[in-house]
């Protein structure tokens, strides 16, 4: 049926997603804008916010996650964060000073971010309970946080330069406290089936196979984070082309990646899902290695093409990956799965600025296409080592 995912518990699962993403993509953009013009900072302390905050949301979104793979009920948990995400969008309205917005930010947002993981693994269970293709929605939910961040950010900055931040930030805590409102009335508790299935049974260590697959995540993250971060300075300082063309690309990028990832479900049960994933990494590859060469307007959305086929793919698939990798503890996996995208995001970044002081911004993109050939060797890795296995299984144990 037709649009399925809007309607029913599918499409409250759907709504929270992107209203959630809505909420973020009116803190995150505008941050170190405000740390540098709201609160007068020096641009090197932007650096300790974003990392204390990273470091301080892995640790809770763990805890959290596991928490919630032990029986306690997600939907208190979910209330909880998003809560925090509500009461860290109010303070930044009022806050004046930096050592504020540290308190704020390593307690209030790290919360407030552990949602995403939390939403993500209540979707998991979600489509278990219900009989529905997880690889599928879990593609589906994710679409809607693509279809918000092409619009998200833009909307914010404009609310920045036409109200001000302090406007800005209680849009986003208005919108938090929405989610809040249709997490409380519209979830189910999950308390129930949690414990039989949770606390009862004995919850298995993680799998070698997740760490593996969730490093892979990360060096797939670093070099997107290193590409984004780079591309529009390289683009208006090294092309000398207008400063609205970054923004052009990466929404061409967004746009492209929608419809791939609500493709890419399909395509993987024809192919797999971890043989599609290594596909995408050699796309991505192609795509890194012609960014070298682009010179013209036309080239550049060309390629925009190649990595929305790429991204779209990567993100389709990721966490759905991970979660059949270790399915009794979907809520640290989905926890480890945003806290290793986060992780490439911090070293893409760092990285992308260490290379382009000394060599130029096109060439930190060599860190994208190092970064996704890593991606691609330690899934390769995982895919052969499965594949020997089942061979060597099937000798021992012979039909």
């Amino acid at each position: 049926m037709r649009f399925e995912v809007l309607r029913g518990d599918s499409g409250v699962y759907f709504w929270l997603n992107g209203l959630s993403a809505m909420a973020f993509s009116f803190i995150l953009p505008v941050m170190s804008l405000f740390l540098i013009e709201g609160l007068g900072i020096e641009p090197m302390y932007i650096g300790l916010y974003t990392v204390g905050t990273a470091v301080s949301t892995i640790l809770i979104s763990q805890g959290l996650g596991r928490l919630a793979d032990k029986g306690v009920d997600s939907k208190i948990l979910l209330l909880t964060s998003v809560l925090f995400l509500c009461l860290a969008a109010i303070c930044f309205y009022y806050l004046t000073q930096f050592w504020q917005a540290i308190i704020v930010g390593w307690c209030f947002m790290a919360f407030g971010a552990s949602s995403v993981p939390l939403l993500l693994a209540m979707i998991r269970r979600f489509a278990e309970q219900s009989g529905k293709d997880s690889t599928k929605l879990n593609s589906q939910m994710r679409s809607s946080v693509s279809l918000v961040w092409i619009v998200g950010p833009a909307l914010a900055f404009t609310s920045v330069d036409t109200f001000g931040f302090r406007t800005n930030f209680l849009m986003a805590g208005g919108i938090a406290l929405l989610v809040f409102i249709m997490a409380w009335r519209l979830l189910p508790s999950a308390v129930k089936s949690a414990r039989k299935t949770n606390v009862h049974d004995a919850i298995p260590p993680f799998p070698y196979k997740v760490w593996f697959l969730g490093v892979g995540i990360l060096f797939a993250n670093m070099a997107n984070s290193t590409y984004i971060n780079a591309m529009p300075l390289f683009v208006t300082k090294e092309l000398d082309l207008p400063v609205s063309y970054p923004g052009m690309f990466m929404g061409l990028t967004a746009a492209l990646e929608i419809p791939v990832m609500l493709l890419s479900a399909s395509w993987s049960h024809r192919v797999g899902k971890m043989q599609l994933m290594m596909v995408s990494f050699a796309v991505a590859m192609v795509f890194y290695i012609g960014i070298q060469y682009a010179s013209t307007v036309e080239w550049l959305l060309a390629l925009q093409f190649v990595n929305g086929l790429f991204y779209g793919i990567f993100v389709g698939l990721g966490i759905t990956l991970l979660q059949d990798s270790a399915p009794k503890r979907v809520g640290q996996v989905s926890a480890f799965y945003t806290n290793a995208m986060s992780v490439g995001t911090m070293c893409g970044t760092s990285l992308m600025g260490f290379v382009a002081q000394h060599y130029g911004f096109r060439n930190s993109v060599y860190i994208s296409l190092v970064a996704v050939v890593i991606s691609f060797g330690i899934f390769l890795a995982v895919h052969l080592n499965e594949s020997r296995q089942a061979k060597l299984s099937e000798i021992q144990h012979p039909l």
